[in-house]
């Protein structure tokens, strides 16, 4: 396979990067797992088709990205377990309702795209602001506010839903 130019891969590079970006991939993961994609395209190279490189390149960091994302997942709610346990004066019957809570809000964000889970929870459980989470995510404020919105009345339509069953 003929190596890609240094125009070619840096031109690669931003497309993944702002695909993950865009995917709910944080800026500083998303930079990791370009790298780590490039990395794994050059060690493979002969074993790849030049016309296949890009779609090889792309399916490698994707599949990085929900690696990282499922280890993410289990790890926060770890966290939120032991946060709950630490706490003083709790009462076990208070704990569990909590975790319960917990737990039935992390399933209903499932539901919801990757994207619009990180954005709800950037804002909601960080309390960033619009202007903050644009910049993290390097999108929009509109569009922040616009996906913020229509994940907002996901929830609120998923949570009407299971109210009524």
């Amino acid at each position: 396979m003929k190596k890609p130019s240094n125009e070619e891969i840096k031109r690669l590079s931003n497309e993944i990067y702002h695909k993950l970006c865009s995917m709910g991939a944080n800026p500083e993961d998303a930079k990791d797992i370009v790298q780590e994609s490039l990395y794994r395209g050059f060690l493979n190279m002969d074993g790849i088709n030049a016309k296949a490189f890009k779609s090889w390149l792309y399916k490698v960091a994707i599949n990085q990205y929900y690696d990282l994302y499922r280890k993410n997942t289990s790890r926060t709610m770890i966290e939120y377990e032991e946060t709950l346990l630490e706490v003083e004066g709790n009462h076990v019957e208070d704990t569990v309702m909590k975790q319960e809570a917990k737990e039935e809000f992390d399933q209903v964000l499932h539901h919801l795209k990757p994207l619009e889970r990180q954005l709800i929870k950037m804002k909601y459980e960080d309390e960033y602001s619009y202007r903050e989470i644009s910049e993290q995510l390097q999108l929009k404020e509109s569009n922040v506010k616009t996906y913020l919105y229509r994940a907002r009345k996901k929830l609120t339509t998923i949570f009407g839903r299971d109210k009524n069953e």
